[in-house]
């Protein structure tokens, strides 16, 4: 992930990520920031003494973004609304208003460029004193037309503002863009062609392991006994539902949430030891990892054909016993 990283920086190419939900996707643009910052400023410091962070901007993808939002946005209704205004009855408005204000809207409307605002990526375009770092989050969010209507600015990275007449030329150090995708919608081959690809791998249990102990610290005996028991289910859970069509193993996120829950210091570990080897039958526990009903009752029946012969599974069929009143 490194060398793709310093690969897209040399190229001036965007980094796609693609990768499971919860995989860590959104969060490498920001590790980027935070390197060039530790490396490059060294705790320097702005005029009122913040530190000085590398710049950074993100454009979170929807339904209904559009391609140019991310680089400009002009407001056609706020120019008419002033020029409404303006030129419906001039006296009436400067008395309702005041000279000042008045004066002010009629300069506003002189100048288009008033009603123009830069998204994030023309922010980052338009930056020349560094190479900005944009993050583009879940691009596969918004429509198939989305990543065609971006082609010519990730080429030449330059655009123009017809609105305004305004041109923003290529800056001299093109900004670094990191692109994700969970892959809800097949992406264009023009797009993809012009992107360097990387797939984010689920991490395997060592690596998992060295991301709890980085997010929880250090831990007690019990704790420690706790969390391998944790990844343990973990991992064959998500071994249970990989192979099933339609279902969505947990990720990243879910298990980090999970030990979350274990771990919060109103829960005492022996509970929290209970409530793990009895996982099938404890339902808002079993919600964080598993997040539709068919996954839920799928683990279950699995666990049961599978080892029924252990005690969290005789106390989940005595649960079930129970509730039907057999």
């Amino acid at each position: 992930l490194k060398e793709a990283v310093n690969l897209a920086i040399t190229l001036q190419r965007p980094l796609l990520l693609e990768g499971e939900p919860g995989c860590g996707k959104t969060r490498l643009a920001g590790a980027i920031v935070y390197e060039l910052t530790q490396k490059q400023l060294q705790g320097q410091q702005d005029k009122d003494g913040n530190p000085l962070w590398w710049d950074y901007r993100v454009w979170n993808v929807k339904s209904t973004s559009r391609a140019r939002e991310g680089l400009y946005f002009y407001d056609e209704i706020a120019r008419l609304r002033d020029a409404q205004l303006v030129g419906s009855d001039p006296q009436r408005l400067r008395e309702f208003l005041g000279e000042n204000e008045t004066d002010q809207l009629k300069a506003r409307l002189k100048d288009r460029q008033n009603y123009r605002e830069f998204g994030p990526l023309g922010e980052a375009i338009r930056n020349t004193q560094t190479r900005s770092v944009v993050l583009i989050d879940e691009i596969d969010k918004a429509d198939s037309d989305f990543p065609n209507d971006l082609l010519l600015e990730l080429d030449t990275l330059g655009f123009e503002v017809p609105e305004t007449g305004e041109s923003i030329p290529p800056p001299d150090q093109k900004p670094i863009l990191i692109i994700t995708s969970n892959r809800e919608k097949p992406l264009p081959d023009p797009f993809l062609r012009r992107c360097l690809y990387f797939y984010v791998d689920f991490p395997n249990q060592e690596q998992l392991l060295k991301i709890i102990n980085r997010r929880f610290g250090q831990s007690n005996r019990k704790q420690k006994q706790l969390i391998d028991i944790a990844i343990k289910k973990f991992d064959e859970m998500r071994q249970l539902l990989e192979d099933s069509p339609g279902s969505r193993p947990p990720g990243t996120s879910e298990i980090l949430e999970f030990l979350t829950a274990l771990l919060h210091p109103s829960q005492q570990i022996d509970q929290a030891m209970k409530d793990l080897n009895t996982l099938a039958n404890r339902l808002p526990l079993l919600g964080i990892l598993l997040k539709t009903q068919p996954d839920q009752q799928l683990y279950r029946d699995i666990l049961l054909k599978t080892q029924p012969d252990q005690q969290l599974y005789r106390d989940l069929i005595s649960g079930e016993e129970a509730e039907s009143g057999e």
